[in-house]
């Protein structure tokens, strides 16, 4: 656990707490490291996730399969990026999506209990005795980081929206490619996704996508090589300002 302090301190979540008072920190909020191996489900449909989880290696995709056992990614979570955090809140909901490993991922589940009950737990930060009220703040202070990755989540999740409101796969491809170059800061960037996670992300058929994409790149529109992108017209989406 020590050698991912330094990572831990640095992520929205632990935002505002200080180094010194990591170690116990983890220890009230019942901290466990999972290893998962690539290909490996977490999770499944119907299951009750107990803890927020935080990805402390590799990546996870989130996806919904449907009774004929058709694949959609919702989301890619990467290192340093939170998941679950939702059913951890509300442990009487049961899980409507697949957690899986996308590589070999190492994990850390955190029980919210106490960050959501204010609880405090008398314990010793930093060799020194903390008082409940100092508990209280720094549970406060999780209670606001986790409402901030919540808002960030639903945001994201209204911008999927758009990518799957586009009549047809070019006008998908075209504002999911193009938000990711704004996210990127530039023409270039590397997605988190191979052809049929891209087209599972943007529930479309694998091969369309490919013809699509193929199309496009000879239009002079962009140009890839697997998961890297750049985008070319300059009166692409990507050159537009505003979100």
């Amino acid at each position: 656990m020590e050698k991912y302090i330094g990572m831990l301190v640095n992520l929205p979540f632990f935002a505002g707490i200080c180094p010194k008072e990591m170690g116990v920190l983890l220890q009230s909020l019942a901290a466990v490291e999972e290893r998962f191996e690539k290909g490996q489900v977490l999770y499944r449909q119907g299951d009750r996730l107990k803890r927020m989880g935080i990805v402390l290696e590799g990546s996870l995709s989130l996806e919904r399969e449907d009774f004929w056992g058709n694949r959609s990614i919702l989301a890619v979570v990467e290192a340093g990026e939170v998941f679950g955090e939702v059913y951890a809140c509300r442990k009487d909901r049961t899980l409507n999506i697949n957690v899986t490993a996308q590589t070999k991922t190492k994990v850390l589940l955190l029980d919210l209990e106490p960050v959501l009950e204010g609880r405090p737990e008398g314990r010793r930060l930093n060799g020194k005795a903390r008082g409940d009220e100092a508990m209280r703040g720094i549970y406060a202070r999780l209670a606001v980081n986790l409402v901030h990755i919540l808002a960030e989540k639903t945001w994201f999740m209204s911008r999927k929206t758009e990518y799957l409101s586009g009549r047809g796969i070019r006008e998908k491809v075209e504002a999911y490619l193009s938000a990711q170059a704004r996210r990127a800061g530039g023409s270039q960037f590397d997605i988190p996704f191979n052809r049929q996670e891209l087209a599972d992300f943007l529930s479309v058929d694998r091969s369309a996508l490919s013809r699509e994409l193929g199309k496009m790149k000879r239009e002079g529109i962009l140009d890839y090589r697997k998961n890297h992108f750049r985008l070319l017209a300059a009166g692409c989406e990507a050159d537009r300002t505003g979100d």
